[in-house]
């Protein structure tokens, strides 16, 4: 059984390129070893390319060997791929030949824990390995520089691996890129940072880090370029204002949708006429929540001369947006699906996962690592646990445990008496509806929990009651400034919801979406440059990731007499202006 990560990362992406033959034209025996191969049957490809071995010589025969030895690692033989691979002479093998060579090696030495002789091995410039080798080589050697406790070093060569992976594999290896760098100290982060030469792709990921720590950068981001599929705009301005001339907005308008289609729309709207410089013309499409709907709108909007897109707004409707292979117009879609966004477009959602990371930041900036979690069965409170979970553990936190309570049973006390089995948390983590936050508040005391910093996520807000939620008071929850009256030159919410429905109830948080999804398409060129950059915005303080999705830092309200209220150290930083 395979145990060795750098082995099995070997395993995973072999299948791309094991069959590497400098023979002009392969003879039969090796033609149904290569189809065997294509069609997954790597066991038995693995006996042709080794009945070959039987009855060649000279480097064909090493060759052969070593084709046996990556389809019988393929087909989870590790035993059977090492003894192939110790019939393959290195020293008669040619090319790329000789890389195939290190790379099992190297493989079979890390799973032996020979990180030393890994790095020894791979050792070669990283210009001179071929590309559909690269990311087999900077994935065995992150692998075991991270064995080593090399943990910046590890991180440069997964930024590497990037640039060689197919975009919808990427997410994992950015995630563990963070990982790693959360681990170093600031000191430590900041030094290496600074000796990352130009143009090292690790540098964006270690510069953001430093940021959101409150450190400065070394040096600024290289902004010389602009992002693919923005160069046709107009110049930016000096603030990064760079709007498109001719914006296409995609929203269901029509269906089960249309409502919240509509509140985007206002919102986008009603950002887009408080902006005095230069706008474009803007173009609706409805897309009536269907992915065929947004098959038909960007056709139309390409044949209209769309510049830029903002939408659609379903999860559905994006992966169909972001999987159109020759998407060649920047997006801004305003939901988050499993296709990651293509170079120069981007994904922004009102996502449980954002308030998830939050509620973590807050907690451990304040000093608190100890967390009870109490949570219930929800969809959006089981998105926001898991990325505060994850969160938390990446700098350094402890969940002591965690405690599911449910309407069938309202006495939380046993439960919790037995989760803390005679310990006491730092703080709690509320993933919990109103109801259920209420009951849990009202229990506290009983619990041995008085005076446990208590934070939730906006999930609180589902079924509020102004005169039951006295309960909640203390509580802490991310919000969006908007809707705390740090409103930064925005009409106020109260007073719009007042003679507009589509701001009314739940339409708000839409509104404001909306109200950012303009500003995002006015400065996509300045996100997507400068991965510093940041817009405060109705919703938070926006900032675009590694992958090109939005990440958005909300405000944080307390409940205070039952109503939500700005924290006294929540809001954002003071208003100094656009963006």
């Amino acid at each position: 059984m395979l145990r060795s990560a750098p082995l099995l990362f070997a395993l995973a992406v072999v299948s791309g390129c094991a069959s590497v033959s400098v023979a002009p034209e392969p003879t039969v025996e090796q033609q149904s070893a290569q189809r065997l191969a294509a069609e997954g049957n790597h066991r038995e490809a693995a006996r042709a390319y080794a009945a070959t071995a039987a009855r060649v010589r000279g480097a064909a025969r090493d060759e052969a060997w070593l084709n046996a030895a990556e389809q019988y690692l393929l087909a989870g033989d590790e035993g059977a791929a090492r003894q192939s691979w110790d019939q393959s002479n290195r020293r008669r093998l040619e090319g790329v030949d000789t890389l195939r060579h290190d790379l099992l090696n190297a493989g079979f030495q890390a799973a032996a824990g020979r990180h030393d002789q890994v790095l020894s091995l791979l050792g070669q410039r990283r210009d001179s390995v071929p590309a559909e080798f690269a990311a087999r080589w900077h994935g065995q050697r992150a692998a075991s520089l991270e064995a080593l406790g090399r943990g910046f070093d590890a991180a440069g060569e997964y930024a590497w691996l990037l640039a060689a992976l197919p975009r919808d594999q990427r997410a994992e290896t950015v995630r563990r890129i963070d990982k790693l760098l959360a681990a170093e100290s600031d000191a430590a982060l900041a030094a290496s940072a600074a000796a990352l030469p130009a143009g090292h792709p690790l540098y964006r990921y270690a510069g953001r880090a430093l940021t959101q720590r409150g450190l400065p950068l070394p040096r600024p981001y290289d902004r010389s370029a602009s992002a693919p599929g923005l160069d046709a705009l107009p110049p930016a301005e000096a603030d990064g204002y760079r709007p498109p001339e001719r914006l296409a907005v995609l929203l269901p308008l029509s269906g089960p949708l249309a409502a919240a289609g509509q509140s985007v729309r206002d919102g986008l709207m009603s950002g887009y006429y408080a902006e005095t410089r230069r706008r474009p013309q803007v173009r609706f499409y409805d897309t009536a929540g269907s992915v065929e709907g947004v098959g038909r709108a960007l056709a139309q909007a390409r044949e209209e001369g769309a510049q830029m897109l903002v939408g659609p707004l379903t999860r559905d409707e994006v992966n169909a947006l972001f999987g159109t292979a020759d998407l060649d117009l920047p997006a801004i879609a305003l939901n988050r699906g499993t296709v990651p966004p293509p170079p120069g477009s981007t994904a922004f959602a009102l996502a449980p996962e954002e308030e998830g990371a939050a509620a973590a930041d807050r907690l451990l900036d304040r000093g608190f690592k100890r967390v009870l979690v109490v949570t219930q069965a929800d969809e959006n409170a089981r998105r926001a646990l898991g990325a505060f979970r994850e969160r938390l553990l990446a700098r350094g936190g402890q969940v002591i445990n965690e405690v599911t309570v449910s309407e069938a049973n309202p006495d939380y006390v046993p439960a919790l008496q037995q989760a803390l089995g005679g310990s006491r948390p730092e703080a709690l983590f509320l993933s919990l509806k109103a109801a259920q936050a209420r009951l849990l508040s009202s229990q506290m005391d009983t619990a041995g929990l008085v005076g446990v910093p208590r934070v939730a996520t906006s999930l609180i807000l589902s079924g509020a009651n102004l005169r039951m939620d006295v309960e909640l008071d203390g509580i802490e929850y991310p919000e969006l400034p908007w809707l705390l009256g740090l409103n930064m030159g925005l009409p106020d919410p109260d007073t719009l919801g007042n003679t507009l429905p589509s701001a009314q109830g739940g339409g708000a948080r839409l509104y404001a979406f909306g109200m950012d999804a303009w500003k995002l398409a006015a400065y996509l060129d300045h996100l997507s440059a400068d991965p510093g950059a940041q817009l405060r915005g109705a919703t938070g303080e926006l900032q675009m990731d590694a992958l090109g999705a939005v990440q958005r830092r909300p405000a944080w309200a307390v409940f205070s007499g039952g109503r939500p209220r700005p924290a006294l150290d929540g809001a954002l930083l003071p208003d100094a202006g656009n963006p």
